[in-house]
């Protein structure tokens, strides 16, 4: 051959422009992807043009989580107006400029995928320039169930076509609306199980992407987010500058004098958001600016005034995000107040207001305590004073990661209880000093001041550290575990020091105690209901200068009643509401309840005590320290009421 042995040079058939646009951007995320590209349709946006980032700033992380190579998962719980199918719609813009492969997007049923397809989706191609050029320019390659693009080919299905959700190889996957999701397509298995199922072929490199207002407790949408790292988007108050996400319970305030006017409310905007830390009025004004300075911080951690998030930040591959329309730039506080009092009235625009609004789960709450009606049972006593009909001192901590929640409450004649402090403390030596040195002066001049009693520490964290704490302090201190029921005692004792080779129990070694939390529940929220009607009947007091943090988690849980369709019962379980953040005042008090039931406070009897109000020389002084001696903890008991 004449040209053996030559090398022929081969034409060059990539141009600049083709490889500048096969180039993935170093470092480039979808946000800042659909800062420069994406371009909303006027059809269907309230504000079209170019996409802007900083106008919803709490979509930046659902986004850019698409990046992460690290997760396989987004779950994005959201209430409407907020933006949440917009934010997947930049992911899969995303993926056709720059990482392409198979997609599924899945909505309720087939005719909204069909809408869907030619309202959202292909008109979101056309009008982004960096996208129409991935269009093919042959009109067989579009349908409304299908767009087959220059290198990747998008599919939508609605959840109730079985075979749509079946068949070919899928890397991304896009779930709509799941919670309106039927349970099973006909004789198929779940239609999510069904769309999962493609997403084998892409186990290394797959994103599954969820999104939907929530309904039930057990829907689609809050079970994910539950197996999620459950990120809340915090925003800083204007006035203190102090970190918390927006709740409506509590926070979201209107004139009381125009309740009955929901109209009057939307139109003079007279609704504002409470600071819970300063107090602050916030505004609507004042949202934007609040926006843009967020941070989504996962369940557990915590963040600081400067916005620092510090905590363990969980190691998952499933991403979880909350947001409720009290963040959306588009409704005002007052609208959402309007709402809500248009809605109070029904159950079923009500249910509708807390899914959709609130990005809440619906749930008929049977029982539980409002921060108003805990604010009732404050009485004119001081913190760390201990009132005249208190008998004797209990005492729980809650033990955290980084700190501790300790509560002290006293115990008189009737069941009958008043809170004696309930505080954070940062160190083991700060709880020993509260519970075991410090004595705490009763408002009767005479009487010798209290000292503790009991007090259960709980063994959620750092077990071996609360194991140890309770050795040392075996006479006053017991370990326990709480159990949402045990069927028959309100706790349960079993001791955890064994020998090490033969396993037998040690004489006189640690014991855990289980603790019936229902139980204590039950009968915490029965004395705080009973306060104002019948002394016989027990009571909750509250001491001046209690935190709105306190009334607050002492109103994180409801007692909800649960269907179990197959068994055909129906139990009934004290259940944390989804937005009240922390509980742990709660968690105190109910070990406060367990420990005054250990010591059979409910036995008591007035007669039971002989106090001598003698005024002694040293206690004229009226002085309250570590360093007193505490005395006589009852004084005159008859002997064998109380049990140990």
């Amino acid at each position: 051959m004449a040209n053996a042995g030559v090398l022929i040079p081969m034409p060059e058939i990539w141009t600049d422009q083709v490889r500048m646009a096969w180039k993935i951007p170093k470092g480039q995320t979808v946000s800042e992807w659909a800062d420069k590209n994406r371009v909303l349709d006027p059809k269907t946006s309230a504000e079209p043009g170019q996409w802007h980032t900083s106008r919803t700033p709490y979509l930046r992380g659902p986004m850019d989580a698409f990046n992460d190579p690290f997760i396989e998962e987004v779950t994005l719980m959201f209430s409407t107006q907020v933006g949440k199918t917009e934010a997947f719609l930049n992911c899969l813009g995303f993926a056709v400029d720059h990482d392409p492969g198979p997609v599924l997007w899945v909505q309720p049923r087939e005719a909204d995928a069909k809408t869907f397809s030619t309202d959202r989706l292909k008109r979101m191609i056309e009008l982004s320039p960096a996208l129409s050029g991935h269009m093919t320019g042959v009109q067989d390659d579009i349908s409304k169930l299908a767009l087959e693009l220059d290198r990747m080919i998008i599919y939508l299905a609605g959840s109730n076509s079985p075979a749509a959700l079946s068949g070919k190889p899928i890397r991304f996957l896009l779930l709509d609306e799941t919670d309106k999701y039927p349970p099973f397509s006909g004789k198929e298995a779940d239609p999510i199980k069904l769309s999962r199922e493609r997403t084998r072929t892409f186990k290394v490199s797959r994103k599954i992407l969820k999104c939907s207002t929530p309904t039930l407790r057990e829907g689609y949408i809050n079970r994910e987010y539950e197996h999620s790292d459950r990120c809340k988007y915090y925003v800083p108050c204007p006035h203190c500058g102090e970190y918390q996400i927006f709740i409506f319970r509590q926070y979201l305030k209107w004139p009381k004098d125009s309740e009955s006017d929901p109209e009057k409310i939307k139109n003079q905007s007279l609704a504002w958001y409470e600071c819970m830390h300063c107090g602050g009025r916030i505004e609507d004004r004042h949202k934007q600016a609040m926006l843009e300075a967020g941070k989504w911080v996962p369940e557990g951690c915590t963040i600081g005034k400067d916005g620092t998030i510090s905590g363990e930040i969980p190691q998952t591959s499933m991403r979880g995000f909350w947001l409720s329309a009290l963040y959306s730039p588009w409704l005002s506080f007052s609208e959402i107040a309007a709402e809500f009092l248009s809605s109070k009235d029904d159950p079923q625009t009500l249910m509708n207001f807390v899914n959709s609004w609130l990005a809440e789960i619906w749930e008929e709450g049977l029982e539980h305590n409002t921060p108003d009606k805990l604010r009732k049972l404050i009485r004119p006593y001081k913190k760390h004073v201990v009132p005249m009909e208190v008998k004797v001192l209990t005492a729980a901590v809650d033990v955290q990661k980084d700190y501790f929640i300790l509560a002290i409450r006293g115990w008189g004649v009737g069941q009958r209880s008043w809170g004696i402090l309930a505080e954070r403390v940062e160190t083991w030596d700060d709880v020993e000093d509260i519970i075991f040195s410090t004595c705490y002066p009763s408002e009767i001049a005479g009487i010798d001041p209290f000292k503790v009693r009991l007090v259960l520490c709980d063994t959620g964290y750092h077990t071996d550290e609360v194991y140890n704490f309770c050795r040392q302090h075996r006479d006053q201190a017991r370990a326990i575990k709480g159990v949402d029921h045990l069927n028959g005692p309100t706790y349960l004792v079993s001791v955890i020091d064994r020998m090490p080779k033969s396993g037998k129990v040690i004489q006189g070694g640690l014991k855990l105690w289980r603790i019936d939390t229902s139980y204590f529940k039950d009968k915490v929220t029965r004395l705080i209901q009973n306060t104002e009607e019948d002394n016989t009947r027990g009571g909750w007091y509250i001491p001046e200068g209690t935190t709105e943090d306190y009334f607050r988690q002492m109103s994180s849980e409801h007692k909800i009643q649960v269907r179990d369709p197959k068994r055909k019962t129906i139990t009934y379980h004290w259940k944390k509401i989804h937005t009240s953040g922390s509980n742990h005042y709660w968690d105190v008090e109910i070990y406060n309840a367990a420990a005054a039931d250990m010591l059979r406070v409910y036995a008591m009897r007035e007669s039971d005590f002989q106090r001598q109000p003698e005024r002694r020389e040293e206690h004229k002084k009226s002085s309250f320290t570590p360093s007193q001696s505490g005395g006589s903890w009852l004084g005159g008991r008859r002997q064998g009421w109380i049990k140990r």
